[in-house]
């Protein structure tokens, strides 16, 4: 049996815990996401990759939205709820990558991106 898969929506929840319990590794994670992330995956993101991080405070509220995939008219509404909600962070990576990749020209084959390795 392999590893259990990792939610976009776990990986928030750790993320959220780890920077409320640890003014150090917000400070770290505020200042170098991308970095941060790369080292929870244990891997190199895509040079034309950006992640940011965006701290909310009472008065301020941030929503996401993220890229349409580019078969929306083909995937099924349980395609979709994993899109749109309870999003797999390696579907949602996958799908991120590959649609910076094929705006940029660049894509000629598939994109692999690893599971996360461990917790923050």
């Amino acid at each position: 049996m392999g590893p259990q898969a990792v939610t976009r929506h776990d990986l928030e929840t750790a993320l959220i815990e780890k920077c409320w319990k640890e003014p150090e590794f917000k400070k770290t994670v505020l200042s170098d996401p991308k970095g941060m992330l790369e080292l929870h995956i244990g891997q190199k993101l895509p040079a034309q990759i950006k992640v940011f991080i965006h701290e909310e405070d009472a008065n301020t509220l941030h929503f996401s939205i993220p890229v349409a995939p580019s078969n929306l008219t083909e995937l099924s509404d349980e395609d979709l709820e994993r899109v749109a909600g309870g999003t797999d962070l390696v579907y949602t990576a996958m799908a991120i990558v590959t649609a910076i990749v094929s705006a940029a020209g660049a894509a000629t084959g598939s994109v692999a991106v690893a599971t996360p390795t461990g917790a923050w």
